[in-house]
């Protein structure tokens, strides 16, 4: 297998995984577990492959260790206000960054930078209707802030760097 098809096909399951956890998330305010680590397993599996194809090996370490980090991140805060946001968008962030981080650890960070300022205009309207305990639907603005980054980066260099 080519890097350039295991790629690709990272970012097609991606792909499912997002059209998915949006759907759900704004039908029911639910984002499977099953769905999330079954698209992370594949992902993590063609990104490996990649990394074989391409003979780096230290890719992948780097990959995961970037993931490991905005993992670390996400679950503290996530144990420091619990009702913030949901552990389905917690798995969601990780998957992202799961296959972001297969081109550096600084594009992670900006998706879920463009993700928060996606959510942003729908929380600010549902706080005002519903007051500050109301909760957001954050996987539709997760999912577009990875693509937008996601495009981003495929426009500038392609993805096999």
């Amino acid at each position: 297998m080519s890097a350039g098809i295991g790629i690709w096909a990272a970012i097609g399951a991606w792909s499912l995984l997002a059209a998915h956890a949006t759907w759900t998330d704004l039908r029911s305010a639910i984002i499977s577990r099953r769905a999330c680590w079954a698209a992370g397993i594949a992902i993590a599996s063609l990104l490996g492959c990649s990394t074989i194809a391409l003979g780096e090996p230290g890719r992948c370490l780097r990959t995961l260790a970037s993931t490991a980090a905005i993992a670390a991140v996400t679950e503290i805060a996530y144990r420091i206000r619990p009702n913030a946001i949901g552990y389905g968008d917690i798995r969601l962030i990780i998957v992202n960054s799961l296959l972001l981080s297969w081109w550096g650890p600084a594009w992670p960070w900006w998706a879920l930078a463009a993700g928060a300022v996606a959510a942003w205009p729908r929380a600010f309207m549902v706080t005002l209707r519903k007051g500050r305990g109301a909760t957001v639907r954050c996987a539709p603005a997760l999912a577009l802030g990875t693509a937008l980054t996601l495009r981003t980066r495929l426009a500038t260099v392609g993805p096999v760097p």
